[in-house]
């Protein structure tokens, strides 16, 4: 069981651990009985030292140190879904969503403070405190102007690249932070949900820009961008309604689909052509199966391959 606290009510939710995180690769996974054993998501490594319990969801990371050492499995699909927390939740919920009138898998919890959920912006003066630059990034191919734009910056406390997520008319309404030392990333405490936004989709409306890449990564949009080609990221390994609407009435009328060459991307891809297909002209960047994601890709193999895109066709079955 699950256990999340929503609403002065503590649900607990009979969520299939092994089921979520089997959506993901794992580098020499060991499933047993009431555990998996496997290299840890967060860096690279070729012996295991990440252990997950398949019943309740609760992980150690025998190479990490401090807080980063353990976890629940709402923090380990953050990760792997690259979502926020409350976006996680959020997802439990509705998929291993509960009977109501069964009130004996309901904790009640006598919390009588009322509190209102409010869509906050991030001011600039407090993104300000992040108006640095790490060579991080440069290493990835994405250009200094390309990270000028999109008002890159770094965390020094965190060592953390700060991407900044806009919404339409270009408020910061959350920041990402990446680390530059391993795979580990969060969000600002105080940040909206990114499921209601698109990473990049403000440059598009600024631009009336027709044609667009879509991605999973923030990296994967800045590389796309730093080699001419219009970009923008879902942020994750979904896509919300709320996303499918702005991607709907959104200027391009053109999509390529380039999300990772993985089991998770394909599924991404599967759902935007179904999602798509009618209403927007789709076409597919087919990546080698060699690399993961378009960020693995050379400049030139990025212009070769976006020249031989492949047309998606309207079916009838």
């Amino acid at each position: 069981m699950i256990n999340i606290y929503r609403d002065g009510v503590t649900y607990d939710l009979p969520v299939d651990v092994l089921e979520e995180i089997s959506y993901y690769d794992w580098h020499r996974a060991r499933p047993k009985e009431e555990e998996m054993v496997a290299c840890s998501p967060f860096r690279d490594e070729d012996s295991p030292s990440f252990s997950i319990n398949l019943e309740n969801g609760l992980w150690r990371d025998f190479g990490a140190t401090g807080e980063f050492g353990q976890g629940n499995l709402i923090t380990l699909l953050s990760f792997l879904r690259n979502e926020t927390h409350i976006e996680v939740e959020d997802y439990l919920l509705e998929k291993y969503g509960i009977d109501l009138s069964d009130v004996s898998k309901l904790k009640l919890n006598f919390d009588l403070k009322i509190e209102t959920k409010v869509n906050v912006n991030i001011d600039i003066e407090t993104y300000k405190q992040f108006a640095f630059r790490s060579p991080y990034l440069a290493t990835r191919g994405i250009t200094e102007k390309v990270q000028k734009a999109f008002k890159i910056g770094y965390d020094r406390k965190s060592k953390s690249v700060a991407f900044p997520w806009f919404d339409t008319k270009g408020n910061i309404i959350n920041i990402k932070f990446r680390s530059t030392e391993n795979k580990r990333f969060f969000y600002y405490p105080t940040g909206q949900p990114i499921k209601n936004h698109i990473y990049g989709m403000h440059f598009i409306y600024r631009s009336d820009i027709k044609k667009i890449y879509i991605v999973e990564s923030e990296i994967d949009a800045l590389y796309l961008w730093s080699n001419g080609f219009p970009a923008v990221a879902l942020g994750g390994s979904n896509i919300s309604e709320k996303q499918k609407q702005l991607l709907l009435r959104c200027p391009a009328d053109e999509f390529v689909l380039a999300t990772d060459n993985d089991k998770v991307g394909k599924e991404i891809r599967k759902k935007l052509i179904d999602m798509f297909v009618g209403s927007k002209q789709l076409s597919e960047l087919i990546l080698p199966e060699s690399v993961k994601d378009v960020n693995e890709l050379n400049s030139d193999q990025i212009k070769k391959l976006a020249n031989d895109t492949k047309p998606v066709e309207f079916r009838i079955f």
